[in-house]
């Protein structure tokens, strides 16, 4: 289903509004990366999307040719869209098996991750960030076999755990699911649409949120006209 915003603004008060209005569509199946800089408004987009901020004004939706869904259906929506912060909660005393109890079936995991298994009966608090964060990633493709959204979930991570992240990404828009992600990891965005096909990419976009608006991007930018394009806003 495409994730859907319509006259949308966001922000932490009517007198305070970050972006907007906003009228977008995030296409069902594609990998969407959101840039920009500190305070642009990317955190509070997501979190409204998500449903853990409240809109100040405007519609969220999702659609398909015959079916729709709203925040307003909490039990669906939660079901149909999962968050993913940029800092895992170490201070969870659960075991890992325990975190994704709380989303589905813990088993499910060893399909799409089998690798993660290794981790199922290790405490969420004892495990490195890159490990922490592959679980949680894990445990948000269990509520929601739909849309991710994630607000710079590699910001802490070393290369290889960066990569790791973005390779379940990709497992999660091979199933059919949709990513929605806010990043200032631009080596691991070149390198992501560099590996994939036009197909995959005509389903994705990248763009930049600056002066309260979003501004589409070509997939195939290069880190360095990213990062120019960042520095002189």
């Amino acid at each position: 289903m495409n994730l859907n915003a319509v006259n949308l603004v966001v922000g932490h008060s009517r007198t305070n509004a970050l972006l907007g209005p906003l009228t977008h569509v995030w296409k069902a199946g594609g990998m969407h990366l959101l840039l920009g800089g500190n305070g642009a408004g990317k955190s509070t987009l997501l979190r409204t999307l998500a449903n853990a901020l409240p809109a100040q004004s405007g519609d969220i939706s999702m659609s398909n040719d015959d079916q729709g869904i709203r925040p307003e259906d909490r039990s669906t929506w939660t079901k149909s869209i999962a968050f993913v912060s940029s800092r895992p909660p170490h201070q969870v005393g659960l075991t890992v098996e325990e975190v994704w109890a709380l989303s589905g079936h813990p088993e499910e995991v060893r399909a799409w991750h089998p690798d993660l298994m290794d981790l199922a009966k290790s405490r969420l608090s004892e495990l490195s960030d890159g490990q922490a964060q592959q679980v949680m990633v894990a445990r948000a493709m269990l509520q929601s076999n739909r849309w991710l959204v994630l607000d710079e979930p590699t910001a802490f991570l070393d290369v290889q755990a960066q990569r790791r992240l973005w390779s379940m990404l990709d497992v999660h828009v091979e199933r059919g699911g949709g990513v929605l992600m806010a990043t200032h990891d631009l080596w691991g965005v070149e390198r992501w649409s560099q590996a994939q096909s036009e197909a995959t990419l005509a389903k994705g976009s990248l763009a930049l949120i600056r002066g309260g608006e979003i501004h589409e991007l070509p997939l195939h930018s290069s880190k360095e006209d990213l990062s120019e394009l960042l520095a002189t806003g």
